[in-house]
């Protein structure tokens, strides 16, 4: 057997593979015995049907299936002896007329990991950006936590609704004519001004009273998950039956302690102290992103189609479950976005995988355990029954994986100019 690479692009290699014809005709002879153990053709016995007819009725069939059998014996060996890692199944095609008279030979196209001969690392520069806490962000965390342990009552006297009220609503809805009860409901407590419902049974919602009904006529834009009601304008018919205010408890430290806290000083302090933490993780995601893009840009290899599409499939999907669109079909500029973010991820994948290499990076057992040990802590669960979890292989490999990734994007962070800025104060983050 003799093998043949050559390169056809970056990506890409091309194998010959070339049979002696000794080998052809032996696997051919075996096929056509046992063929005429079995074959029956009229005015024949079976097993005595002559091979010149066995070849004039079976011919054809005989050759496909004599040269798919020395394909699959061959191809994978030629691929391990000559070290190629293909990433795609390799696609076989421009087959020589398997006759048995002579040398045969086919070829197998397959997708590779381009050749990474140096990264460059010159230059890298990256702004950090630093989102500092402050007295308004831990009271607004406060206020959020009273938003959360609020009861609510029937307000005495009974007045009409406002903003922050829960109502309970009857909804009709009417599209062209005809009543929709497939899309009616009775009984539903909504928030006023909390934007759960579309935008123009919302805004009607406040000044509305316990008893009153009203005809409010609605718009469904284009891109509505239901499509018979996409782009339609219809008419709702709300009806209040019921109405509750918010009442948010007293900032003290009776409060504090029904959330946990031993005082009102504590729940400051740890707000603020998850307020920092959360604004710090932030800000090292971001850097991390923006060290991840200035070393992609510096090194523009290029990505095996396979690899693109595979991420396009995982990002259309991500896409229509966010988004609760039906099937995989988008518009064709918002998947064009989406091939250029999978060929974004798929080279920092390649790129980020070359520079664990060419650093000897490689996770340990050290290294999984303080990951748990992280993961344990964050989570509340107990580190045992997390090691006990993670000796799934599935698992662990998915561990390993972002523990390298953790450690790589560490190192790359070291190579990179690093300039910090303070984001304006619109930009806090938010506690978890």
């Amino acid at each position: 057997m003799q093998v043949t690479v050559s390169r056809v692009s970056p990506v890409e290699i091309s194998l010959r593979v070339a049979l002696p014809k000794e080998r052809v005709s032996t696997a051919l002879e075996a096929a056509y015995n046992e063929l005429g153990k079995q074959a029956q053709i009229r005015g024949f016995r079976k097993g005595k049907v002559p091979r010149p007819l066995l070849k004039q009725y079976f011919g054809g069939q005989v050759a496909e299936q004599v040269a798919r059998k020395l394909v699959d014996e061959t191809l994978s060996g030629a691929i391990r002896d000559n070290l190629i890692e293909p990433i795609n199944q390799p696609r076989v095609e421009a087959l020589d007329e398997l006759s048995g008279l002579g040398e045969w030979s086919y070829t197998a196209l397959m997708e590779v990991r381009p050749e990474i001969t140096a990264l460059n690392l010159e230059g890298l520069t990256i702004t950090r950006t630093l989102y500092p806490v402050g007295d308004e962000d831990v009271e607004k965390a406060i206020q959020a936590r009273r938003e959360e342990n609020a009861t609510l009552r029937t307000p005495e006297p009974l007045r009409a609704a406002q903003k922050g009220d829960t109502v309970t609503v009857d909804l009709a809805l009417t599209v062209e004519g005809v009543e929709r009860p497939e899309f009616s409901t009775k009984g539903r407590p909504v928030e006023v001004g909390a934007s759960r419902l579309l935008k123009e049974v919302d805004e009607a919602l406040a000044g509305m009273s316990v008893g009153e009904s009203k005809d409010v006529t609605v718009s469904f834009p284009e891109t509505h998950r239901q499509r018979d009601l996409a782009g339609k304008t219809a008419t709702m018919k709300v009806s209040v039956t019921a109405l509750q205010e918010k009442v948010l408890p007293e900032l003290d430290d009776e409060f504090a302690k029904d959330v946990g806290k031993e005082s009102l000083a504590q729940l400051r302090s740890d707000l603020r102290a998850e307020l920092e933490k959360a604004a710090k993780e932030r800000s090292d995601d971001e850097s991390r992103s923006a060290a991840v893009e200035a070393f992609v840009k510096a090194n523009p290899i290029p990505v095996p189609p396979s690899l693109i599409e595979q991420a396009m499939g995982a990002l259309r999907q991500d896409f229509a479950r966010s988004f609760a669109m039906r099937g995989n079909q988008l518009p064709q500029e918002l998947n064009a976005m989406l091939q250029v973010e999978a060929e974004d991820r798929m080279r920092a994948g390649l790129l980020l995988t070359e520079l664990a290499r060419l650093n000897n990076i490689v996770v340990s057992e050290d290294d999984l355990n303080a990951e748990l040990e992280r993961m344990a802590a964050a989570t509340g669960k107990a580190v045992q029954k997390l090691r006990v979890e993670y000796r799934d292989k599935a698992r662990r490999d998915q561990l390993v994986a972002q523990v390298l990734e953790g450690k790589v994007l560490d190192l790359l962070l070291t190579k990179v100019a690093v300039t910090e800025k303070t984001a304006e104060a619109a930009e806090p983050a938010k506690a978890e």
